[in-house]
């Protein structure tokens, strides 16, 4: 999967939010097993949504590069495991995500995707737009990292 593209949307009154269907029909028009994993973001003020196959080799990667008898490595683990929930999504993608990420993340109501690659970030629409007050210029940062000439 190779998601892209924003798109917005608002919580309803009972808190929940339904995934646009640009990403669901990306992932074959289902969710597949009726679950998604939710990571708070470890850099930036957002949620970050992964099909469970990406998910799970995302954790893998994880845990292959840490090691759990060493303290700080086994900290780090430990917060890993603090910030991320698998959720339930029923057919009709009107998904709730757990209070207390929301509450980290700024999310109250006006929310924003973003498909990013093999996972979808979920933005509180202010935050979002202070992100990308400050995100520099796409045409500068694209010459630094790739250059200015096409391959």
């Amino acid at each position: 999967m190779d998601f892209s593209a924003e798109k917005k949307a608002t919580f309803d009154e009972k808190g929940r939010v339904v995934l646009p269907v640009d990403y669901k029909n990306e992932m074959g028009g289902r969710i597949p097993n009726g679950q998604l994993a939710v990571e708070i973001d470890p850099f930036e003020k957002c949620l970050n949504v992964y099909p469970l196959e990406a998910w799970e080799k995302r954790l893998a990667s994880f845990k292959a590069k840490l090691n759990r008898n060493n303290p700080r490595q086994s900290r780090l683990l430990d917060m890993i495991y603090r910030n991320f929930k698998i959720i339930s999504v029923p057919e009709s993608c009107r998904m709730n995500f757990p209070n207390n990420f929301l509450e980290k993340v700024n999310i109250t109501k006006d929310v924003v995707f973003v498909g990013v690659g093999d996972r979808i970030r979920l933005w509180d629409a202010t935050e979002y737009d202070a992100y990308l007050e400050t995100g520099g210029d796409y045409g500068e940062l694209f010459s630094e990292f790739f250059g200015s000439e096409e391959d």
